[in-house]
């Protein structure tokens, strides 16, 4: 599987707009637990947790080279990709949060009425 594959896969997953989320592959072994496996080194899992979830869940066709892509994925770049992400709430209270990107702010403030002196 192309890394570059994975990665835009991950940008996906990783987007709580997205959420809730479903992953699945024609197959279901080795695209879908490659790509959790490299969801999981994002969630700062343990190398030998991620890789023995992707063992426990492939079953008997679990492939060496399955193992080594997950072990050499580098989750840097989207780490950063994820720091350059600005979250802010809208609101107050649980009902009204809304998790927001800096460009949809800026389309809102766009559109707030402004205060005139009179």
């Amino acid at each position: 599987m192309p890394k570059d594959t994975v990665l835009s896969a991950l940008r996906v997953l990783v987007d709580v707009r997205n959420h809730p989320v479903l992953i699945h592959c024609k197959q279901g072994k080795h695209r879908t637990g490659c790509l959790v496996g490299c969801l999981r080194k994002v969630q700062n899992w343990c190398l030998s947790s991620v890789l023995e979830e992707y063992q426990k869940c492939a079953g008997l066709k679990w492939r060496q080279r399955d193992l080594r892509f997950i072990e050499d994925f580098d989750v840097l770049g989207l780490r950063q990709c994820l720091y350059s992400i600005i979250y802010q709430y809208n609101g107050y209270g649980l009902k009204r949060r809304k998790l927001m990107y800096q460009e949809e702010n800026v389309v809102q403030e766009q559109h707030k009425p402004q205060a005139t002196k009179g």
